[in-house]
């Protein structure tokens, strides 16, 4: 059974379905037909076990060198690391993206509007937020604004189980939209396939933001409805309600650009939040953040 050597962990929000598309293209790399498996951070689908993951998910996979999953949630879910660990081994190979965790939380702010899960004004929802997590899984997972961008803890996590070596970091602003190409012929090469940067198209720009142009049908898609549960029965083949529900998003969109966060308020969230967490990660990766995050 041939099992993935690496993993990009996330952070959610911070470029990984444009290194997913940028990934896939690689004739060397493997990836699930679906970018998000979930299946190391849902507890219902960890529980079938090994075998299941990779029948489900890679089943594909046959001549290409090295298979790989991107999943945003394996970096934030702390029990992610250890079964990673468990099940695949130390060896494994770690990307981690990290982005303004203002600019981040603002942005994943805005995918939940869209989702329809959230109906409050950013400020409000951030000062909603540490309540809201406490309740369940889904609350802490939708808005989870402010906590996913603690990279640190995440990072550490990580830490206990793999070796430093195995880790590739990626700064969102400053490596994957000013130095792409250097960022990914580097990344090529620390993932042990040929650095194809210069032939594959990485000038790509994955899910932007969108408003929903129908909300009966957006809801239909997201939100646990009745509906759900009866297309399963009705549909019981998973890869092809995935093709449905694809088809039916991206039919659903409508271009849509977020009003501007406020710059005083961004260096407000900045200080408040997250100055301790960035002086700490800036000595775990060797990287000057500040000067990135603070212009």
């Amino acid at each position: 059974m041939k099992l993935p050597t690496f993993f990009c962990v996330g952070a959610q929000k911070s470029g990984t379905t444009t290194l997913h598309d940028i990934l896939i293209q690689h004739p060397q790399i493997c990836l699930p037909e679906e970018k998000e498996t979930k299946f190391f951070q849902d507890n219902e689908k960890y529980q079938k076990g090994l075998e299941f993951y990779i029948k489900r998910y890679f089943s594909n996979c046959t001549k290409e060198k090295i298979l790989g999953e991107v999943d945003p949630e394996y970096m934030f879910f702390e029990y992610v690391p250890e079964r990673i660990s468990k099940d695949i081994g130390r060896d494994t190979k770690l990307i981690f993206m990290f982005r303004n965790p203002v600019d981040r939380a603002y942005s994943h702010y805005w995918m939940s509007v869209r989702r329809g899960y959230e109906d409050k004004p950013f400020e409000e929802a951030i000062k909603l937020e540490p309540e809201r997590i406490k309740k369940n899984q889904y609350f802490r997972r939708y808005f989870s604004y402010i906590s996913r961008g603690f990279y640190v803890k995440q990072v550490k996590n990580y830490l206990k189980y793999f070796p430093k070596e195995n880790m590739f970091f990626i700064i969102f602003e400053e490596d994957f939209l000013k130095n792409r190409k250097e960022t990914i012929s580097k990344l090529f090469n620390f993932l042990g396939v040929e650095d194809l940067s210069e032939k594959i198209n990485i000038d790509l720009k994955s899910n932007p933001a969108s408003l929903p142009k129908s909300k009966i049908i957006r809801d239909i898609l997201y939100k646990p409805l009745l509906v759900r549960k009866v297309a399963r029965t009705v549909i019981p083949n998973e890869k092809i309600r995935l093709k449905i529900r694809k088809f039916l998003e991206e039919i659903n969109q409508k271009p849509f650009k977020p009003p501007k966060l406020d710059p005083a308020l961004r260096k407000q969230l900045l200080e408040k939040y997250f100055i301790e967490d960035i002086e700490e990660l800036e000595k775990i990766i060797g990287r000057n953040l500040k000067n990135i995050w603070f212009k």
